[in-house]
């Protein structure tokens, strides 16, 4: 009988993968169909179940605004001082106007009631002296088609009265005298900003009111203003009807806008048809679909991961075996090249496992040869660096050197040369102060001293024809890397002014520039040339040390990005026969410990060294011989 795990292993890689995204694919496609299917029927039905409640609710909140105004116009056709203004024939102005200034009760109506925008009396009766709220009918209101309706009813009835251009929703009431016959009107307007905020709270739709057959009194959208009439299509609205239905998207003009429902009612069977349009933007409902969609594809991609799970723990089996496989190579890669253990099977991991132990056999042999060639290569170059050590060994001490210039020094001042012997004890304090350099970090102060004392030597030497200055406004005890300003000051006098007849200068500011110090080193020279310049610039971007005039620069900047980071460094500005100003960029902020945590490749060179010679007197000796030795190159060069 075939072990089924066996077989598994014995199968290709290959065969294994397309087995694993067969298992992810199936389930997730299955998922997929059914939520796309779910997702297309639930964004409908509640679309419409949404779209139809929001104007339902609006219905009843209109109606419930209509109560309201309808109690406001009853209270006042029973009020007794309407009835006396319309009963009463008055005979001259003065007791119109002391009935105005006494019974008018508009004003309290309006104050009482914010729904109520304004009311208005239209009266038809002979000899009718107007005033403020109360009007006479004339010609133009006695034409009109709400007067002429409400002077053949007993009975109120709703209408949108145009006065201005301004389209209101008024309930029209006929003022009766008590004889029966008719003596005007009462309109009261309905405040539009009730309309406003009702429609507001419809988060997400744009409302429109109509009333009669769709003579548009409100509406939420600038394309269809007030006054506008949105016909009915199916003959929907009529008397004594109530009910909601979706507008389809092809029908002018709310159904193009967007997705559109109205609700439809007869206000207390009166035989007023009121109309409420509710509208959201097609593209709102596509902002939903995606959203929704969105929240599925989260849900098809759980379904993924959950397949790719169920993928791994097919794959787990021959994973152990890469694993294995990988952890062998790394193994071999670190330098162990033994290999013990056996991998089981025939698929491809045996057979690279097998050519694995092939390579390790065929490394180790060329390693051995290798190894033999180095150790024979060591010895060699370990013999050179002690012939070097000693030849430098042989040199001049620098104490020497010391002595023999104090002794200079001391001749020249009892022969009264005290210029001479002035410039030997400086020669004498800058050579001391070369020797004297370690590899930490030294104070602002110590550097420009040093760089003051060459400057010296170099204005003894120039005479009138140069002269320096030296500014600094950062604190002294700051930490620099040292001799750095002086070969940039050397390179100044040499490609700067050397050849200059007259009139030389060389300028050296230090100063704060945000968090940066920057040290600016300024001469009036005769500038770089352009082919110069690119190739300093070209040195000094690839930190190149190995040959050149420009060694000091490239070897200064390289030290500062080495220590300090990449931002940092030298930067040339130089123009022809007007100078040339190098400007160092270091951080106001220098962690002083930086040298200390830095690999230096000389150091191990000298421990290695030191220990074949047996001490560090060797070591000691090779600083102070190359200290002397580039004193005595220096000296030679100024």
């Amino acid at each position: 009988m075939v072990n089924p795990i066996q077989a598994l292993l014995n199968t290709k890689f290959r065969n294994k993968l397309i087995f694993m995204c067969i298992t992810a694919i199936v389930p997730i496609t299955l998922a997929g169909v059914l939520l796309l299917y779910n997702l297309a029927d639930t964004m409908r039905v509640n679309t419409e179940n949404e779209a139809i409640s929001t104007a339902d609710s609006l219905k009843t909140r209109i109606s419930d605004v209509f109560v309201t105004i309808s109690n406001v116009s009853d209270r006042l056709l029973q009020s007794d001082t309407i009835n006396e203004l319309i009963n009463n024939n008055f005979v001259n102005r003065d007791e119109y106007y002391n009935y105005y200034m006494q019974n008018s009760p508009v004003p309290e109506f309006l104050e009482a009631y914010p729904q109520v925008e304004s009311i208005t009396f239209y009266i038809d009766i002979e000899g009718f002296v107007p005033n403020g709220n109360f009007r006479a009918a004339d010609n133009e209101t006695a034409s009109s088609y709400w007067y002429r309706e409400t002077a053949n009813t007993d009975s109120a009835r709703w209408q949108v009265i145009s006065e201005n251009d301004e389209y209101r929703l008024c309930r029209i009431s006929p003022l009766k005298k008590s004889d029966g016959s008719f003596a005007g009107a009462m309109a009261v307007s309905v405040n539009p900003d009730v309309f406003a905020e009702i429609a507001g709270d419809a988060v997400g739709y744009s409302v429109v009111f109509s009333a009669s057959r769709g003579v548009v009194f409100y509406s939420g959208l600038p394309d269809i203003p007030a006054g506008t009439v949105i016909s009915d299509p199916d003959n929907s609205f009529g008397y004594g009807v109530s009910g909601s239905k979706q507008i389809e998207s092809g029908t002018a003009p709310l159904g193009r806008i967007g997705y559109t429902v109205v609700s439809y009612f007869d206000y207390r069977n009166t035989g007023n048809l009121f109309q409420v349009y509710a509208v959201k933007p097609y593209a709102f409902f596509d902002d939903e679909t995606q959203n929704v969609i969105f929240t599925y594809i989260w849900y098809i991609f759980l379904c993924i991961v959950l397949s790719v799970l169920i993928a791994v723990l097919f794959s787990s089996m021959f994973s152990r075996r890469i694993q294995f496989l990988k952890n062998q190579m790394h193994s071999v890669a670190a330098g162990n090249f033994e290999l013990k253990e056996e991998i089981r099977g025939t698929d491809e991991i045996f057979d690279l496992y097998q050519d694995l132990k092939k390579m390790v056999d065929s490394m180790q042999t060329l390693i051995n040869d290798a190894y033999k060639s180095k150790i024979q290569s060591e010895s060699f170059k370990l013999n050179q660096v002690e012939a070097e050590f000693k030849a430098l060994a042989s040199q001049i001490n620098p104490h020497f050197l010391y002595n023999t210039l104090e002794t200079i020094r001391m001749k020249a001042y009892c022969n009264d040369d005290k210029e001479t012997a002035d410039l030997v004890k400086k020669l004498g304090k800058f050579m001391r102060r070369c020797l004297e350099v370690k590899d930490g970090m030294v104070t602002l102060e110590s550097e420009l001293e040093f760089t003051k004392s060459y400057l010296e030597l170099q204005a003894a030497r120039f005479g009138d024809r140069a002269s320096y200055s030296i500014y600094c406004e950062v604190k002294r005890d700051y930490k620099i890397l040292p001799l750095i300003i002086q070969p940039i000051v050397e390179n100044a006098f040499v490609h700067g002014i050397e050849g200059e007849k007259a009139n030389g200068r060389i300028s050296v500011r230090v100063f704060y520039k945000g968090d940066r110090v920057l040290i600016e080193v300024s001469d009036n020279g005769r500038g770089i040339p352009a082919d110069k310049l690119r190739e300093l610039l070209a040195k000094l971007e690839r930190n190149d040390t190995s040959s050149g005039k420009s060694i000091g620069l490239t070897n200064v900047n390289k030290r500062i990005k080495m220590y300090h980071g990449e931002q940092y460094g030298l930067t040339v500005e130089t123009a022809p026969g007007k100078g040339t100003t190098i400007r160092i960029t270091l951080p106001r902020v220098v962690d002083e410990n930086v040298m200390k945590r830095l690999p230096e490749k000389y150091s191990e060179i000298s421990e290695s060294v030191s220990a074949k010679l047996n001490g560090e007197n060797t070591s000691a000796k090779l600083n102070g011989e190359n200290t002397s030795a580039k004193l005595n190159d220096e000296n030679t060069s100024a």
